[in-house]
C-alpha cells in the first residue's frame, strides 16, 4: 500500500500549507509540530473533508483528488478518530459499534471480538457514552472506526482532551492495535511522549511545510526537541535471557547490555526501548550503586541553551545514542568534552513496542 499527498493550499490569512508526502506503508506515520503547522489540515485533505484546488492524493493506485478527480471521504475508506469524540449519545457502546459494522467492508481486518479485547471494551457494551470515563469514550471510538474495515486509519489528536492518567492508560491500547493490523496510521500530534511512544516515522511540520522526515529512533536523539523535559532517546535492542531469579529480562543493546523489568518475552526478538534522558546521569569512573544499568559511552554533543536550569548530553554507544538531561551548573564545573569516554547511569528503562524478529 502507498499513500501521498501534494498540496498547495492558501487559507484566509495568508497561511500556506505546502507538502509533497508520501507515507511510509504499514506504519504508524506521525505528523509533529506545533498548534496551526498545517497537522489538520493534511488529515482534512487525506480524508476528502475539504476540497479545494492544486491537491492530489493517492493510495495505492487509486487517485483520489487531483484537477479532474475527486473521491468523496466515504469511498475512500478511511477510519478518521477525532480529537473531540462523536458517539452516538442517544446509542449504547454496544449500538455505536453495531452502527459502524453495517458500513464494513468485506475482506479481512479486525473482527468486532477482536476489538473488543484489544480495547478491552466488553464490559462497556450496554453503558451510554455519558456513563463512560474520556479514556472509555475513546476506545469506544478508536473502535468504531476500526470496526468498518477500513484501508486507512487518521488520528486528530485523539487523546488532546485526556488528563495525562488516562493517556497512560490509553496508549498502550493504541500500541496493540498498530502490532495487530496491517495498514497505515497517520497520526497528529504536538505531545512529545505520544510520538515517542506510538510513531515509527516523524514527519516535522512548521508553518505548512515538512521540515523533516526520520524513524523515531533517530528522531528522539535529534532537533530542538531534545531540550525538553520529557526528551528521551528510544533504542532498539534484542531480547537476550531472562533472569528468573530477579524477574529482569536481558537485552542486548549494541555490545552491552540493558537490564529491565518485563512480562513473557521471547528470546532473539527485537524491542525497542525508552530512556528518558531526565533518567540518566553521567560518570568519569564505574562507580558502585544500586543502578543496574551503567554503560560505557562516549560524548556526541553537548547541547547548552544557554540560559535555564538543564542541558542536554547527547551519548553513543555503537551505532545508537542516548541522552542525559543535567543540571547546567554539572557541565560547567564537570567540564564534560565531546569525544570523552563517560558511563551513562541508567535509573529508568521503559520497553515500548515489539517487533518481529
Amino acid at each position: 500500500m502507498s499513500l501521498s499527498i501534494q498540496a498547495r493550499v492558501i487559507r484566509e490569512g495568508g497561511f500556506e500549507l505546502n507538502v509533497d508526502v508520501a507515507f511510509p506503508d504499514r506504519e504508524v506515520s506521525a505528523l509533529f509540530g506545533a498548534s496551526g503547522s498545517g497537522k489538520s489540515t493534511i488529515l482534512r485533505l487525506l480524508a476528502g473533508l475539504d476540497h479545494t484546488p492544486d491537491i492530489r492524493v493517492s493510495f495505492n493506485d487509486t487517485v483520489w483528488q487531483d484537477d479532474s478527480t475527486f473521491v468523496p471521504p466515504h469511498q475512500r475508506h478511511i477510519g478518521y478518530v477525532f480529537q473531540h469524540l462523536n458517539l452516538f449519545p442517544h446509542l449504547s457502546v454496544s449500538g455505536n459499534l453495531d452502527y459502524a459494522e453495517t458500513r464494513r467492508q468485506s475482506g479481512g481486518g479486525l473482527s468486532r471480538q477482536d476489538l473488543l479485547d484489544i480495547l478491552n471494551l466488553s464490559s462497556l457494551l450496554e453503558k451510554l457514552p455519558r456513563q463512560l470515563s474520556g479514556g472509555e469514550q475513546q476506545r469506544v471510538a478508536i473502535a468504531r472506526a476500526l470496526l468498518s474495515n477500513p484501508d486507512l486509519i487518521v488520528m486528530d489528536e485523539p487523546l488532546g482532551s485526556l488528563d495525562q492518567s488516562a493517556k497512560d492508560r490509553i496508549l498502550p491500547y493504541l500500541q496493540r492495535l498498530h502490532r495487530s493490523l496491517e495498514i497505515p496510521i497517520i497520526y497528529v500530534s504536538h505531545v512529545l511522549d505520544e510520538i515517542l511512544y506510538l510513531a515509527d516515522t516523524v514527519f516535522e511540520i512548521a508553518d505548512g511545510k515538512i521540515t523533516g522526515q526520520s524513524s523515531v529512533i533517530d528522531f528522539s536523539v535529534s532537533g530542538t526537541h531534545i531540550n525538553q523535559q520529557e526528551a528521551a532517546a528510544i533504542v532498539s535492542c534484542r531480547v537476550r535471557s531472562e533472569n528468573e531469579q530477579y524477574s529482569l529480562t536481558e537485552l542486548q543493546f549494541e555490545d552491552t547490555q540493558l537490564l529491565v523489568s518485563a512480562g513473557q518475552l521471547t528470546n532473539g526478538e527485537l524491542v525497542r526501548v525508552k530512556i528518558p534522558a531526565r533518567d540518566v546521569s553521567l560518570s568519569r569512573q564505574r562507580n558502585e550503586s544500586s543502578i543496574i544499568n551503567v554503560i560505557a559511552t562516549t560524548i556526541a554533543h553537548i547541547h547548552d541553551p544557554g540560559t535555564g536550569a538543564s542541558a542536554v548530553v547527547k551519548l553513543k554507544c555503537g551505532n545508537q545514542f542516548l541522552l542525559a538531561l543535567i543540571t547546567r551548573k554539572s557541565l560547567q564545573e564537570l567540564r564534560f568534552e565531546i569525544g570523552e569516554s563517560i558511563f551513562a547511569q541508567i535509573k529508568g528503562v521503559a520497553l515500548m513496542t515489539q517487533h518481529d524478529s
